[in-house]
């Protein structure tokens, strides 16, 4: 009986000595890593529920885009027919998910897949697409978007600058009624051209190459959390002040020996140093 429990209790120790410590660092590096990859947004996330909304609104070559940040720019001018002088014409359904919409973006998502059906028989209908900005953070933030909005683009033959329109959307009065009185009226005309430093295709960030890294920082300031900001200017008040509180060194003694007055030769005692007496 003694034997076995020892045993028993020897077997975890033996089996915990067999494993490497290597492994052990790896893996807890690992669970951090993976724990801190969670946090960044994939660029190339599909947008949630719409391939089963884009396979019943595909007819006649239309269908719903899912814009991303690596493929946007590129579905928007390759729809672009050189030879024609009629520009293609873009909506963008800016929307979200709990993040960025607080969830009061599906009645809109539901108006916008049902003017997609009735759009898929029109051959002058715009090209419709979605920007799903939880799960596209970093283009939304590029672009200066924020559901729910229309972006309503009309691209030709570059070098031209492409025309763009923003209408925000109400979350409780949109319908498909709304979206198709929209392309019958040509209302989005109402709207001033954009002309921001966010444009997507003429603006000064998307000229120099600015417009991603700005979006990946305004993405990384927001998620990084209030109390983190509160311990940084905590840290760096006190640091200011603990210099400014700081006395000033007192002079050393090789410093104050040199600031004291040499003897003029021939001078009598007393003249500026101070002879002490046996």
């Amino acid at each position: 009986m003694r034997f076995s429990a020892i045993t028993a209790l020897a077997l975890p120790l033996l089996a915990a000595a067999q494993e490497n410590p290597l492994d052990q660092i790896k893996a807890q590096a690992q669970h951090y890593f993976d724990l801190v990859s969670s946090y960044i947004p994939n660029p190339n996330k599909a947008h949630t529920d719409v391939a089963a909304h884009a396979a019943a609104a595909k007819a006649g070559g239309k269908a719903l885009h899912i814009f991303t940040l690596d493929n946007w720019k590129e579905t928007v001018l390759g729809s672009v027919k050189p030879a024609s002088s009629n520009p293609s014409e873009w909506w963008v359904l800016v929307t979200g998910g709990n993040k960025t919409c607080f969830g009061h973006c599906d009645g809109i998502e539901t108006a916008f897949n049902e003017t997609a059906a009735l759009f898929s028989a029109n051959a002058n209908a715009p090209h419709l697409a979605y920007l799903n900005c939880d799960n596209q953070p970093v283009l939304c933030n590029s672009w200066g978007a924020g559901p729910p909005s229309l972006w309503v683009m009309h691209a030709s033959a570059q070098p031209s600058p492409v025309d763009v329109r923003v209408l925000p959307l109400n979350i409780t009065t949109t319908n498909v009624k709304t979206l198709t009185e929209i392309h019958s009226t040509k209302s989005w005309k109402e709207k001033a051209p954009y002309e921001g430093y966010f444009h997507p295709f003429d603006g000064p960030l998307a000229q120099y190459n600015l417009a991603v890294p700005i979006g990946y920082f305004l993405w990384g300031f927001g998620v990084i959390p209030s109390w983190a900001f509160m311990i940084g200017v905590s840290f760096l008040s006190r640091s200011m002040m603990s210099r400014r509180l700081t006395p000033n060194p007192p002079p050393t003694q090789g410093g104050a020996a040199a600031a004291a007055p040499r003897a003029r030769v021939g001078a009598p005692p007393g003249d500026g140093v101070r002879y002490g007496t046996n």
